[in-house]
C-alpha cells in the first residue's frame, strides 16, 4: 500500500494501517519496512473484531494457494515476512470510510493470501 500512497493523497484520502501491535512495535515496523504510512497500534485487536475480521484456520494460513502467493510475493518484492506479532491467525482486511463515517468499501480477508489491491480502494474513493 505504501507504494500507492501518492495516488491516495492525490485522491484526497488518508491511508492508514492498523496493526495488532504496541506503539513501539508499530514504529519499529515502519522503520524496518521503510514505509511512510501511519501505523496505528491495536494490540487488543478491537478494530479487527469491530470490522468482522476472522481468525483463520490452518488451511487459511498455510493452504497451497496461500503458500504459492507468499512465495511469488517474496520473489517479486524481495521482502520476507518478519516475526509475527499478536495473534498469529488473525486475518486482516481493508476498508474505505468516508469522513461522515459511511463505509464505502469493505473486504475482510478470507485467507492469508486475500489482500486488496490499491486500485480497488482507489475505485471506491471515486464513487
Amino acid at each position: 500500500m505504501d507504494g500507492a500512497r501518492e495516488e491516495f493523497e492525490a485522491a484526497g484520502a488518508d491511508l492508514v494501517l492498523i496493526g495488532q501491535l504496541t506503539p513501539r512495535h508499530a514504529a519499529h515496523f515502519r522503520r524496518r519496512q521503510k514505509i511512510q504510512l501511519p501505523v496505528l497500534a491495536d494490540a487488543e485487536r478491537r478494530s479487527y473484531k469491530a470490522a468482522g475480521a476472522k481468525v483463520g484456520s490452518l488451511g487459511d494460513l498455510l493452504g497451497p494457494k496461500v503458500v504459492a502467493k507468499g512465495a511469488l510475493t517474496t520473489l517479486r518484492t524481495r521482502k520476507l515476512q518478519g516475526r509475527t506479532l499478536g495473534h498469529p491467525a488473525q486475518l486482516g482486511g481493508a476498508m474505505v470510510i468516508a469522513p461522515s463515517g459511511e463505509v464505502l468499501f469493505e473486504q475482510m480477508a478470507k485467507d492469508a493470501s486475500d489482500n486488496v489491491e490499491p486500485r480497488e480502494l482507489l475505485a471506491a474513493l471515486a464513487t
